[in-house]
């Protein structure tokens, strides 16, 4: 009468070892989010960390085509800088810090090495033009580190970037990148650009041709999708980092706007 006893004990033993087993392969297959970005157009993103600080880039504003959102909070605001298509910060309800990144007189960037909540911010000044800033003027690269992922804005960059600033932006997972031209880098350099700060996770384009659009001398985004690898659309607005790569090398996502 033992024995079977005993092997009773030892199935349920088992069987309660897989259980345990088969929660964490689950946890591990599925983590949960440490950030979401949902994109506006344009070069308009919303950054949520997973205990709901929130940062918004460059805001739009309402005379472009795309449909800003009606009651958009947020902890801080970014803006690359100063165009109207990037600065809109009038779009954020409450009183979100506002972190330019060019100094008032445009002439120069501001130094930002900030701490929003559980989201570190900090700056890299670069270009609008390839002629340092004679044509279009200055620019800023913001870099948001959130749960271990850094994530990496490049606003209006307008040309290839030095070894000098690649280092100073450091190792990146995300990058969201123009890609549309005029004004920005086109779909040649934008690869250039991405090859070379090589996101562990993703590459978003941005700032590119869409139907609502009103600005039509962009590029689209095809010429920036032509011969690239793990090419994603993303189905919802709202993209989860994990902070797991899925795939060997890094994903260009296209994003839908919302």
């Amino acid at each position: 009468m033992k024995k079977p006893r005993r092997s009773l004990v030892l199935a349920l033993l088992v069987l309660a070892a897989l259980s345990i087993s088969g929660s964490a392969l689950l946890v591990h297959a599925a983590p949960r989010p440490v950030a979401y970005l949902t994109w506006y157009g344009q070069s308009c993103f919303l950054l949520e960390s997973s205990t709901g600080t929130r940062i918004v880039m460059d805001p739009i504003p309402a005379n472009i085509g795309y449909l800003p959102p009606a009651d958009l909070h947020a902890d801080a605001v970014t803006v690359s800088h100063e165009h109207q298509d990037h600065n809109n910060v009038a779009l954020v309800r409450g009183k979100p810090r506002i972190l330019r990144g060019l100094t008032p007189d445009k002439k120069g960037w501001m130094k930002i090495d900030e701490k929003v909540k559980d989201i570190s911010v900090r700056s890299v000044g670069v270009y609008h033009d390839g002629k340092q800033g004679a044509e279009n003027g200055l620019n800023t690269v913001f870099v948001f580190e959130v749960g271990g992922v850094r994530i990496a804005h490049l606003g209006d960059l307008g040309h290839a970037l030095t070894d000098q600033q690649i280092s100073a932006i450091g190792s990146v997972d995300v990058v969201l990148v123009p890609v549309g031209g005029v004004g920005t880098i086109d779909a040649r350099l934008a690869t250039q650009v991405v090859d070379e700060i090589r996101p562990r996770l993703a590459a978003v384009p941005m700032h590119y041709r869409t139907d609502p659009l009103t600005i039509k001398d962009l590029a689209t985004v095809d010429g920036f999708l032509t011969g690239r690898p793990n090419v994603r659309r993303e189905t919802g607005t709202r993209l989860a980092i994990t902070g797991l790569r899925s795939r060997p090398s890094a994903e260009t996502v296209i994003m839908r706007y919302q």
